[in-house]
């Protein structure tokens, strides 16, 4: 049921990966340290042009596994492609050989950049997010770009505009994200911490 990537996003993904190849970051994006405990911010460079509603900011990547579904992990960034997986002995054998096998445990397959992965591990948290992460199926086409059942792509929500940060809400419709962290988080919006030219 993963919808496939839009033309834009097809278009899009090929050049904004070269960047990332190249130098880590796309020429009109900054990576800002914020003030305190807050940690790294993206931000669109003060003299760029704005990044129009719809448009690729980048794929999130990062180290992909199979992990029991409710079992404790501390890292803040990690994505559940596909969750729900009951295993077969013999699968669960092979995959997880360390657990005793049990017909009924969930799987769910997880995207972790926490020990690596490219500049969208540094987008920030916000309940008035300019960014969305959308599941893509990425279909055989012209542009380069190899197909793929599905990729997590990072697309603009709405307009950002030159010196915004970039934030995406962690949150999911079942609010597990800071509520299973026991945390409040900063109320950031993407005007907050604004470069100027």
């Amino acid at each position: 049921d993963v919808p496939r990537a839009s033309k834009q996003i097809i278009k899009g993904i090929p050049a904004i990966l070269k960047e990332i190849r190249k130098n880590g970051l796309p020429n009109y994006l900054l990576i800002k340290k914020l003030s305190g405990k807050l940690g790294y911010g993206i931000f669109l460079h003060p003299k760029a042009k704005p990044i129009l509603k719809g448009e690729p900011i980048a794929p999130y990547s990062g180290k992909v596994s199979l992990c029991p579904q409710n079992t404790w992990n501390d890292s803040n960034y990690i994505f559940s492609l596909i969750s729900d997986l009951r295993l077969t002995k013999e699968e669960q054998h092979k995959w997880d050989p360390t657990r005793r096998y049990h017909p009924r445990r969930f799987y769910s397959v997880d995207l972790d950049a926490y020990e690596k992965g490219n500049f969208t591990r540094f987008i920030n948290h916000s309940e008035k997010p300019n960014v969305e992460a959308e599941f893509v199926q990425i279909p055989s086409n012209s542009e380069g770009l190899l197909p793929a059942p599905f990729e997590l792509i990072y697309v603009a929500k709405k307009t950002i505009l030159p010196g915004e940060q970039l934030l995406v809400c962690y949150e999911g419709d079942d609010k597990s994200y800071w509520g299973a962290l026991k945390i409040k988080p900063f109320p950031m919006t993407p005007r907050t911490f604004l470069l100027k030219r």
